[in-house]
């Protein structure tokens, strides 16, 4: 009877434990269960990428003076420069600083939208990412300027294909016409667009365009540079409707092919308007140019370029066809053009 007794009280103890632990496991892992509660709740909600999640491609920084060149290949490996020493972890940013004749880096503003498309599913979010540049800064994708950027180097470096700056209404001015500076340099990026109607004023080249493939630049205030567009190597370019004055020459293009220069408003540029140099199969359409020397001027190498509907006036030499080459040894095309003067005779309206 006690041996019963005893086992009894035996299991009586263990119970009474059971239902101690079991309680104390509940109090315990109750906070638990409320923490990943917690985080199960945001797990499925999307991350919003912050500023320093950006695509660091689009964030590369420069404060080295990259001057001015003439040729891609020095382009392409001006830029490549600069991207290997803004990424190169031995370089701190003094020695950067010191190479860049003391232009300070600074970093884009990357404005982020928020939006949900009705082809969007539900609860999801489009990010898109606009850079707002600083001076010498190699920019590619969606940039928009959001001040007047006045520089003591270049202005903008473009360091990717499909890259659109819209100057937003805004200048970007140099260190003078007798620099080496470049306003806005593409070298050998293709599907560009500049536009925006703003103004890029100071520097040898306002816009340098070197081996690049559709690049468009237009509605834009130029004045006040050596040379306000210059294209090299570049192919099927666009320069359209754009203010272009006060400059040496308004628009050279060098060994380029497939360009289109309609409807520019070209004025006090002192040398030229627009003068092509071994530049085939391009269209001179549209334009008004004056108060030049030679309003429109195409060397003994530049052939199949058609020239029509220009205003030409009031220039020392309103169409000059290499010197008075006849047209039809090189094979440009002159119809239409309303000028006063012409080198050979015969390319004006009624002259």
């Amino acid at each position: 009877m006690k041996k019963a007794e005893w086992y009894d009280s035996k299991n009586i103890r263990i119970m009474k434990f059971s239902i101690i632990f079991i309680l104390f496991s509940i109090v315990i892992q109750l906070p638990l269960f409320e923490w990943n509660l917690a985080s199960s709740s945001t797990g499925n909600d999307p991350i919003l990428p912050q500023s320093n999640q950006l695509d660091p491609q689009k964030n590369i920084i420069t404060s080295q003076n990259t001057g001015n060149s003439n040729s891609n290949d020095d382009a392409g490996d001006r830029i490549a420069s600069i991207q290997e020493q803004t990424s190169d972890p031995n370089v701190d940013d003094s020695q950067i600083e010191d190479e860049g004749n003391n232009t300070d880096v600074v970093n884009p503003t990357p404005s982020v939208s928020l939006n949900n498309g009705q082809g969007s599913s539900s609860g999801q979010k489009s990010v898109s990412a606009e850079i707002i540049p600083a001076c010498g800064q190699i920019v590619q994708g969606s940039v928009k300027l959001g001040s007047n950027l006045i520089c003591d180097n270049d202005g903008l470096i473009v360091g990717g294909n499909d890259t659109t700056i819209d100057m937003n209404g805004f200048s970007l001015k140099g260190p003078g016409i007798d620099s080496n500076k470049v306003g806005i340099m593409i070298g050998g990026q293709n599907n560009v667009t500049i536009t925006g109607n703003g103004i890029i004023s100071g520097f040898q080249s306002g816009i340098y365009i070197s081996g690049g493939t559709d690049v468009y630049a237009n509605e834009i205030n130029i004045n006040n540079n050596k040379v306000a567009f210059y294209l090299t190597g570049a192919q099927n370019a666009q320069i359209s409707n754009n203010m272009v004055s006060e400059n040496t020459i308004g628009v050279a293009l060098h060994s380029s092919k497939d360009a289109q220069v309609n409807f520019n408003q070209l004025s006090n540029n002192r040398l030229s308007g627009v003068t092509l140099i071994n530049t085939a199969n391009t269209t001179l359409h549209g334009n008004n140019i004056l108060n030049t020397s030679n309003g429109i001027f195409l060397d003994t190498q530049s052939s199949l370029n058609n020239v029509d509907f220009n205003n030409v006036f009031n220039n020392i030499l309103d169409i000059n066809n290499a010197n008075n080459l006849p047209i039809n040894i090189n094979n440009n095309h002159y119809s239409n053009n309303n000028c006063q003067t012409s080198l050979p005779s015969g390319l004006c309206i009624g002259r």
